[in-house]
């Protein structure tokens, strides 16, 4: 695998698990307040534990995320162009730098 394809998916489980994570967080601490106010102290705990280790893997994603950012940004090389899409106008200027 090229290194550029590899930074490329890293940034995109990154953006994922970033955007999921925070979800699974909540249901989570929510689930050990409902198990916490029907008496259940050691499901609770165990549900405050697993959303511990979710803010631990999210926080280490937006890491993951922000540092693929920066290799990207900082890798000087512009994104592929696909040119002008269809039915796209050109300005006379856009003509002139052609010719």
């Amino acid at each position: 695998m090229q290194e550029p394809e590899r930074v490329r998916r890293v940034l995109a489980w990154g953006v994922s698990l970033a955007v999921f994570l925070p979800m699974v967080i909540a249901v989570v601490a929510g689930l050990g307040a409902l198990l916490a106010s029907l008496g259940d102290a050691a499901g609770a705990a165990a549900c405050g534990r697993v959303a511990l280790v979710c803010g631990a893997g999210w926080f280490l994603a937006l890491v993951g995320t922000v540092t693929a950012c920066g290799i990207i940004a900082l890798d000087g090389r512009a994104p592929p162009s696909h040119g002008p899409s269809d039915g796209a106008t050109h300005s006379p200027a856009d003509q002139d730098a052609r010719q």
